[in-house]
């Protein structure tokens, strides 16, 4: 029966070798994947733009749509900022998780962007969303207008028929502007 002290040695010997050979194999790849760029005329630059030299970063890239977080340059939210970090100048508009620099503030209000600014940017997000209900609602009307003239056409011409029904709908038709 052999001692711990010999399989000790032996695992050591065995490792050694392994090692000479992982170094061996590797050099041997090494060699090939140098060949195939010198008979392409390949370098470590075209490696690098097609994503294969160094690691990539993970995620969307910083300012792209729905990129995470909300410092500068980036576009996910859609509500305007209420809070600012001095230092970076980072926003945040006070939904959602709150970044870094302002999740542990005792007093969130001196982070506070001015009223000025706030009632500026809100203001100009309201006009936009005011301005996108007027269209909506001016369409929906119409469409309402359409579809109370559609069941009242049907209604009618279960009671007296096709011609009565047209003569409805052209009657109660809104006028064309």
């Amino acid at each position: 029966m052999a001692t711990l002290e010999q399989l000790e040695s032996q695992i050591q010997k065995l490792q050694r070798r392994a090692d000479a050979l992982r170094e061996r194999k590797s050099a041997e790849a090494i060699a090939k994947i140098r060949a195939m760029m010198d008979e392409y005329g390949l370098t470590t630059a075209d490696l690098a733009k097609a994503g294969l030299g160094a690691a990539k970063k993970r995620g969307r890239p910083p300012g792209s749509k729905n990129a995470g977080g909300s410092g500068k340059g980036a576009t996910g939210s859609r509500l305007p900022p209420k809070y600012r970090d001095p230092v970076s100048g980072a926003t945040w508009s006070g939904h959602a998780r709150p970044p870094a620099w302002i999740k542990d503030a005792p007093d969130r209000s001196a982070y506070l962007i001015d009223a000025a600014d706030g009632a500026a940017t809100a203001k100009s997000g309201a006009a936009k969303k005011g301005a996108r209900r007027g269209r909506a609602a001016s369409a929906s009307r119409a469409a309402g207008a359409k579809r109370a003239t559609r069941s009242a056409a049907k209604k009618s011409s279960k009671r007296v028929g096709r011609a009565a029904a047209r003569k409805t709908a052209r009657k109660h038709a809104p006028a064309a502007a």
